[in-house]
């Protein structure tokens, strides 16, 4: 017995569809779900952690969490859908994407502006006497938001698409035979004119 047969990863719907091209489409979703859960974690990490650095401004924390908001409504679409998978929580998945994707680039934006016009120093030690510090020149540290920021945005844009297509694929057959008619009454004057 297959590993796909006792998790049920997919049905006759879904049974062709794949995310990242090896992963049944349902494994990939529930991958999404997690990604999306370890984000935002690691990011209110990243935003708490400042609070324990003496050289940074207490505001910078709580803008960081604000600009975490639309992450954490992200977070809560996908713990609707894991309590319970229905229709409409399945076409919420891919507007949460588009959550994560505004809050990382928000956040760091919001880095970048505060560690090159705001920060006072040339060097911005993170962490604290009990851990120790991390240290890094603030060029350093605005490339390093930006360029983790750029890779969950295209990451998040690709994970849009497969849960457009998930959702898609297990519509209601009402939403399916809705859309039928419409692209048969677009193709039918294409093939009169031939």
């Amino acid at each position: 017995m297959c590993c796909c047969c006792v998790c049920n990863c997919y049905d006759q719907y879904t049974k062709h569809l794949t995310c990242c091209g090896f992963l049944p489409i349902k494994c990939g979703v529930v991958f999404i779900g997690v990604f999306v859960l370890v984000v935002a974690a690691f990011q209110l990490i990243e935003v708490f952690y400042q609070l324990m650095n003496d050289q940074i401004d207490w505001w910078y924390v709580l803008v960081g969490l604000l600009l975490s908001v639309p992450l954490l409504i992200a977070v809560g679409i996908w713990v609707a859908f894991f309590t319970k998978e229905t229709v409409s929580s399945r076409g919420q998945l891919w507007w949460s994407l588009i959550l994560v994707i505004i809050s990382v680039a928000l956040f760091a934006t919001w880095n970048a502006c505060y560690f090159w016009f705001l920060y006072k120093s040339d060097v911005v030690a993170t962490g604290n006497d009990g851990v120790g510090f991390v240290r890094a020149t603030r060029k350093q540290e605005i490339v390093f938001s930006l360029y983790i920021a750029a890779i969950l945005c295209a990451l998040s844009s690709y994970f849009i698409c497969v849960c457009h297509l998930y959702s898609s694929a297990l519509a209601p057959p009402e939403a399916k035979t809705e859309e039928a008619p419409k692209k048969a009454d677009e193709e039918a004057p294409a093939k009169k004119e031939d």
